[in-house]
């Protein structure tokens, strides 16, 4: 039985298509006591997530991915490199 290659995730792609669908880039993030956003990472996750930054910092894009910058998850505590952001629908 063979089995075919998984293809691996291209998050440039992940990007083009949340900002299809309404999602912003990170150069629009909330700051710091602007509330919890959902955040798409750079791993394909979305996460509830907020900044702990008073200022927008971003790492360009590389060969690794798009611009992201660093986010916390809500419900962990962990840093997520988010590439897109929009504010929660609850």
């Amino acid at each position: 039985m063979e089995h075919s290659i998984p293809q691996k995730r291209d998050a440039y792609e992940m990007l083009n298509n949340a900002l299809a669908e309404g999602w912003d880039t990170v150069d629009t993030l909330p700051l710091r006591g602007d509330g919890d956003f959902l955040a798409l990472t750079v791993s394909g996750l979305i996460r509830r997530a907020y900044n702990r930054n008073t200022v927008r910092k971003s790492r360009r894009a590389d060969a690794y991915g798009p611009k992201r910058s660093s986010v916390v998850a809500v419900s962990s505590g962990n840093y997520l490199a988010a590439i897109a952001w929009k504010w929660p629908e609850d």
